[in-house]
């Protein structure tokens, strides 16, 4: 690991760790976020948003992040604050967030939030879910399930594909079948992050079959990238997600079923006090019925 940064005798940082003289640095720095068993995406996202905003770090200087879209300063603030922790320099990152004043937060979140449900800005169900019996159409087979497990799973896509790896790998420790679920609990360095979690995932023989059709590999993303871009469709597989939990929201369940199966626990009293719905009954009832629709509908051409 490298060695943190020091001051020189102007109390700037040398900026010669961060520049490029190091050429170990980068390539470090990736190997430090995967040790924290981070997602590829978000490895990647951290490591281009540090590469291209590590200055601000050596100039003390934050203030073109005042006046970027919210997207970019989260995105560069979530970078380097991970930078400096691994250069050993993460107080003079919190002093450059105090200084400025930097938000996690957007302001504006409540009318965007508006505008993509009422006035449909953004991607609805529809266009979503024919976005994805689209993509599966043209994929190959097996490339077709990595999307429809990720759909009836409502797992985020580096979470699938961990799931996938395991239920072929590790079956006996982290499928229930008498229960019908996956328990991602059993792995917390896998599933339970800082702040994204994976807890349970609702299965049945037809679900399973599909993750066990899919390629042999540990990681599809690279394959899968490669075969949207052949094709000319963009890499949207967020798109499962909101898809599962419109579904299964239209078809009844709870908002609190579903955040639970989406790896959110809700901070509300009632449910850290009041709620305890029986699972089995809903699992078996409920939700398995739901999914079973799910997967002709998506299947349906």
């Amino acid at each position: 690991m490298e060695e943190p940064l020091t001051k020189t005798s102007n109390d700037v940082y040398d900026k010669n760790k961060l520049n490029g003289v190091n050429s170990d640095l980068w390539a470090n720095f990736r190997l430090h976020l995967l040790g924290l068993n981070q997602s590829e995406h978000s490895i990647r996202s951290k490591v281009n948003y540090s590469k291209r905003y590590h200055h601000i770090l050596e100039s003390h200087n934050a203030q073109e992040l005042l006046s970027c879209s919210y997207k970019t300063r989260v995105h560069t603030m979530k970078a380097l604050a991970s930078l400096s922790k691994f250069m050993g320099v993460h107080d003079v990152w919190k002093d450059i967030v105090q200084r400025y004043q930097l938000k996690w937060s957007d302001s504006n979140k409540g009318i965007k939030v508006f505008n993509a449900i009422f006035q449909n800005e953004g991607n609805t169900y529809s266009s979503m879910l024919g976005w994805i019996k689209e993509v599966t159409s043209v994929l190959p087979e097996d490339y077709q399930n990595v999307i429809l497990f990720n759909t009836l799973t409502g797992l985020r896509p580096d979470e699938a594909q961990k799931a996938i790896w395991l239920i072929k790998n590790k079956e006996s420790e982290y499928v229930d079948k008498d229960r019908g679920i996956i328990k991602h609990y059993q792995f917390p360095e896998t599933f339970l992050r800082h702040t994204k979690n994976a807890y349970v995932s609702i299965i049945n023989d037809p679900i399973l079959e599909i993750a066990k059709s899919t390629p042999n590999k540990e990681r599809y993303t690279v394959g899968l990238r490669k075969r949207f871009i052949k094709h000319g469709y963009k890499m949207n597989m967020y798109y499962c997600r909101k898809v599962f939990a419109t579904y299964l929201r239209n078809k009844g369940i709870e908002p609190e079923i579903i955040d639970l199966l989406q790896g959110r626990i809700s901070s509300s009293v009632f449910v850290n006090h009041y709620y305890r719905p029986d699972i089995n009954e809903i699992i078996t009832k409920r939700i398995r019925p739901v999914l079973d629709e799910l997967r002709k509908d998506l299947t349906s051409l």
